[in-house]
């Protein structure tokens, strides 16, 4: 489980003009296929909410800052999880002209990669020098902008 769940960066306020679902509907479905592929709790709550707010016309254009505060986590993280979310062909952004927000969409389930591409996926992304900094601290050396310099920190 990520380290950070239970700590949301804004205040999340409940809408104003909530109403239950209707008693005999089922207010939430997910395919088996969804259910099994394997997405991080971050994933799933984007997706969801990207699912939500598509419509037949036009996707979901929201911006990612409003995206971050009604999914509960900070805008680097709604960024990275919809880059994830692209790269195993989810969903898919569509550019729009003249707006500033990206659209994005569900793909069909043909167009999803298989589940054991997601680890990969998701590494992908980390900052390239992660692998730099983690020898810096297995070594004990020390970082400069330069690269490593030989003397241990101090």
């Amino acid at each position: 489980m990520p380290k950070n769940v239970g700590r949301t960066s804004q205040k999340q306020n409940p809408p104003k003009k909530w109403k239950p679902p209707e008693d005999g509907k089922q207010p939430l479905f997910v395919h088996g296929a969804l259910d099994d592929y394997g997405l991080n709790l971050y994933e799933f709550r984007v997706l969801a909410h990207v699912v939500r707010r598509e419509g037949k016309v036009r996707g979901c254009d929201e911006a990612q800052g409003n995206m971050a505060t009604i999914c509960g986590m900070s805008q680097r993280m709604v960024l990275e999880v919809l880059r994830v979310l692209c790269e195993a062909g989810i969903i898919r952004k569509e550019k729009v002209k003249g707006k500033r927000t990206n659209t994005y969409r569900l793909n069909e389930g043909s167009k999803w990669k298989h589940p054991s591409e997601l680890e990969k996926i998701r590494n992908k992304g980390k900052k390239k020098n992660s692998r730099l900094i983690q020898k810096a601290i297995t070594y004990g050396t020390c970082l400069k902008p330069m690269g490593f310099q030989a003397n241990p920190c101090l």
